[in-house]
């Protein structure tokens, strides 16, 4: 199951309709049909919204699994883990437009940053799959409990050249939220368009019945 997030292709909506609440429960409704709880992966902000889908319908989720993802604890936002990521490129290239309501990368950072792993093809189409983010979203704080978030099994996929979500990052994450099981592989930022079997593996490594 893809769920589409609100304010993508076929999804639309304007930033100043998009929360990060819509996007909770668009999950939490792309996933209600399932007879048995799921697995439940996000990358890189992915991990902000499955933590929220958790938190929210802990029975629905069998584990959640971070690929390259903000692992955050009570009260973090995308904003709040990303500056304080002293080893990710990304800050300098970063572009807020509060008057749209959107946040964007600069083009020519695009390929360096989220391919830097990548084939000389990938390299030249990635700046145009990267979209803009609405602002709302990334600097909300997430509302995590013991009881609901925290009991859900949780799994990460590191990217151990990753120019986003850093190394540094991913392991300081992780010492505050620790997880059952870690993989790591020697990708950049999307390893699922570099290393589509590796990312394949780990995954079903963390959703295996345990």
């Amino acid at each position: 199951i893809v769920p589409t997030l609100p304010g993508r292709v076929g999804n639309e909506a304007t930033p100043d309709k998009v929360s990060l609440d819509l996007y909770r429960d668009t999950v939490l409704k792309a996933i209600s049909g399932d007879k048995s709880p799921v697995v439940l992966v996000g990358h890189s902000f992915g991990g902000i919204v499955i933590s929220e889908v958790a938190e929210a319908k802990p029975s629905d989720v069998r584990a959640l699994v971070y690929l390259a993802a903000y692992l955050p604890k009570d009260g973090d936002s995308l904003l709040s883990l990303a500056t304080g990521d002293k080893d990710a490129k990304i800050g300098p290239h970063l572009k807020i437009d509060k008057e749209h309501g959107i946040a964007s990368v600069e083009q020519d950072a695009r390929a360096d940053l989220f391919a830097n792993d990548g084939s000389d093809k990938l390299r030249q189409v990635i700046p145009g799959l990267i979209l803009d983010e609405p602002l709302g979203p990334l600097a909300t704080p997430v509302k995590l409990s013991p009881a609901a978030f925290g009991k859900v099994p949780k799994y990460y996929i590191h990217t151990a050249r990753d120019q986003v979500v850093s190394p540094w990052l991913q392991d300081a994450m992780i010492a505050v939220t620790p997880v059952r099981t870690q993989v790591k592989l020697d990708t950049g930022h999307t390893p699922f368009l570099t290393d589509v079997v590796g990312v394949v593996h780990a995954i079903e490594q963390a959703a295996s019945p345990k």
